[in-house]
């Protein structure tokens, strides 16, 4: 079976086609995505703006061409941080339905990290260790402790990417001072994960795609020359390889960012927060290193059917 798998996250839309037999391994036949920045302009008012708007119709009827050409015999779409809050957003789930034929589901933060969940175990080969797994998007930021065995814990964060740089609104480069007002924030907000993590310590941080798959890539182009092959579903990441990373990114411009080598022009505005948060994670948890992951929550949903 042909299925397309749609997410809808704040600043990304990301589709993967995927042919699905019921026991085995999916197989992927199209994993592609576009920058839509729906909270752009509105994500901390709770509404998506009119621009916002047609970017997003934009990129769906460009998805709704590509089910079309797959053939696809199934369809979902799941609405991320962004969706779930605006206030407007059963208006624009009826238009893109009502035009593309495209149902978009709106999902609770809980749902989300546990699609995360199987998406990342179909990359990493989890142990009997505890694991902790960020997923950082725009709007909210997932954080899981797992192992082989399953959840131990989860919750979702009003802390994305694009959040912060809207509430912030950090000086290019950002500020020492801004730096320390984000982390004043996030410990607050960040309480709950600080209690559970003296229940479950974690040794290993697992990062899932977006800001992860940037991270990765600028570590292998530094030491390889060249892009990750996109066979590489999980890809190692030493503390001082992010290190190196965090300091390049907090000291740089926004115009000496798009010129960083794996760097993707879609992120080079919220990789500054990405980062940061990253950062503080690593602080709070003295994780031994990071893992990314490629698969997130659309790998999780086909490792699904």
């Amino acid at each position: 079976m042909r299925v397309g798998i749609i997410d809808l996250g704040t600043n990304t839309f990301n589709i993967l086609i995927a042919s699905i037999e019921k026991g085995k391994q999916f197989e992927v036949l199209l994993n592609t995505k576009s920058a839509v920045m729906l909270g752009q302009e509105g994500l901390n008012n709770g509404f998506i703006s009119d621009k916002a708007f047609t970017r997003a119709y934009g990129v769906l009827r460009d998805f709704s061409q590509l089910i079309a050409e797959f053939k696809c015999e199934k369809v979902v779409a799941y609405g991320t941080s962004a969706i779930r809050e605006a206030s407007n957003s059963n208006a624009f789930i009826k238009k893109i339905s009502e035009d593309l034929n495209i149902q978009i589901s709106p999902i609770s933060g809980h749902q989300e990290a546990e699609y995360i969940y199987f998406g990342v175990k179909n990359a990493v080969n989890f142990t009997n260790e505890n694991y902790l797994i960020l997923d950082i998007g725009g709007g909210s930021n997932e954080l899981i402790i797992a192992n082989n065995d399953g959840i131990l814990w989860k919750e979702s964060f009003k802390l994305g990417g694009a959040r912060l740089l809207e509430h912030f609104k950090p000086s290019d480069p950002i500020s020492d001072a801004t730096i320390k007002e984000v982390n004043q924030l996030l410990e607050q907000e960040l309480k709950p994960l600080a209690l559970v993590l003296s229940k479950y310590p974690v040794t290993k941080l697992i990062g899932s795609s977006g800001a992860f798959d940037s991270y990765a890539a600028m570590v292998h182009f530094k030491e390889k020359g060249g892009p990750i092959s996109n066979s590489i579903v999980s890809y190692p990441i030493s503390l001082e390889q992010f290190k190196n990373i965090y300091r390049m990114i907090i000291n740089s411009t926004r115009l000496e960012r798009l010129l960083i080598p794996g760097l993707e022009a879609l992120r080079v505005d919220t990789i500054v927060m990405a980062s940061v948060f990253t950062q503080y994670i690593l602080n709070q948890t003295k994780v031994e290193g990071i893992i990314q992951s490629a698969y997130s929550l659309k790998e999780g949903v086909a490792s699904q059917f």
